[in-house]
């Protein structure tokens, strides 16, 4: 039978999904040449915000004191002093450094961080999402860039010893798929944004008009570094990826965090690369080659070898660049990236279905758009902070 149009279009469509599966990894695997290292530990502010025990895990603690042994700043933030991260942090370090205050902004994030920004005095601030296993060395690896002529750095976190199926499908997320197409992006030239090390100089902070600079899109991430290339400055990922232990995660919570994620991107002027993704994954580009074979006349035989080729090659291209950013990838992750792959259009429907967005019991959705509505142009009131 000859290939009608249908056919034509489903082999195009499954060419474009792998290629671009290929590609972004062909672009992402290769970590970038690290420039010179010109600063030291001591050069460094590190704003660690914490909410709840579970951010203050043992690892994590000790990790900050180390950072603050060998000269850093570290500058601990809470938004209470009743927080339930202060006491296993101060059972686990003494003298650790609590900033304790809040502001009244739209992002919760950005009211516990804003004291620690303001407050930070060295030549360099990293602001480090929580959990975050951050060595001294990867600390000034990671900066390096800056002294090249980078405005800021973003040092993407690499998951890490996953507890449960869902962590190791959390970790699909955020090393395979994630980390993949931002790398390949960033290898273009293009501005990306995710969660990990945010590394500026404090000249770069104050340019920017420090914590406002975070503030002014939904997605705080987004926001900072829209806001230093609007200062004519670049932004890259840096070589260095830190890792993040995972552990034992139930689904519901790594569900909940994918579908946030989803529905805040959907807020920013990305929103259509997110409904792209479940375009060009391995479940719709199977399908749309499986479909364009059965247009073809080929039989059920032909049919099931080419899924089976398909998918095997898309892990493939996984694996190469997971392996390359030295990342493992074994069967358990084979196994959660086709679950990852195959909840794909599931994920999309679910951010699409409603406009809140859940951040630790706030809806982060609503208050961005009140913001908007009521025309925020200031960045709202702060109760001071102070050190505990």
């Amino acid at each position: 039978m000859e290939p009608g149009i249908l056919a034509w279009l489903g082999f195009g469509w499954w060419s474009l999904g792998s290629t671009i599966q290929w590609a972004s990894a062909a672009l992402g695997r290769s970590p970038r040449a690290i420039p010179a290292i010109r600063h030291q530990v001591r050069d460094f502010s590190i704003v660690a915000p914490m909410a709840g025990a579970e951010d203050a895990t043992a690892d994590y603690v000790e990790v900050l004191r180390r950072l603050a042994e060998d000269g850093a700043e570290v500058l601990i933030c809470v938004a209470h002093a009743d927080d339930a991260a202060v006491a296993p942090t101060k059972k686990l370090w003494p003298e650790a450094p609590i900033l304790v205050g809040s502001a009244d902004t739209f992002n919760p994030k950005m009211n516990n961080v804003r004291k620690g920004l303001e407050a930070a005095s060295r030549d360099v601030v990293a602001l480090c999402d929580a959990g975050i296993l951050l060595r001294a060395d990867e600390l000034t690896r990671a900066a390096a860039p800056l002294a090249a002529g980078a405005g800021l750095v973003l040092a993407l976190k690499a998951a890490d010893a996953p507890g449960s199926f869902a962590a190791e499908i959390e970790r699909a997320y955020i090393d395979g798929h994630q980390a993949k197409f931002l790398f390949a992006a960033d290898r273009l030239g293009l501005a990306v944004a995710s969660g990990g090390v945010t590394i500026l100089t404090r000249d770069t902070l104050q340019r920017i008009g420090n914590w406002r600079g975070f503030n002014r899109w939904i997605a705080d991430d987004y926001s900072v570094v829209r806001s230093v290339r609007e200062l004519g400055l670049t932004t890259c990922l840096g070589a260095v990826m830190p890792r993040l232990p995972l552990g034992a995660r139930s689904w519901s919570t790594v569900w909940r965090r994918q579908v946030r994620w989803a529905r805040t991107r959907l807020r920013l002027p990305v929103w259509p690369l997110v409904l792209w993704e479940p375009a060009i994954g391995w479940a719709a580009t199977g399908a749309a080659g499986a479909g364009a074979l059965v247009c073809s006349g080929a039989n059920d035989a032909v049919v099931v070898i080419a899924l089976v080729l398909h998918t095997a090659a898309w892990l493939l291209a996984e694996k190469w660049f997971m392996t390359g950013r030295g990342l493992p990838f074994g069967p358990r992750a084979a196994t959660a990236a086709l679950a990852r792959e195959a909840l794909a259009p599931v994920l999309i429907a679910n951010a699409l279905s409603s406009r809140a967005i859940d951040w630790r019991g706030t809806d982060l959705g609503g208050q961005w758009r009140g913001r908007r509505a009521s025309g925020e142009g200031s960045p709202g009131n702060t109760v001071p902070g102070k050190s505990t």
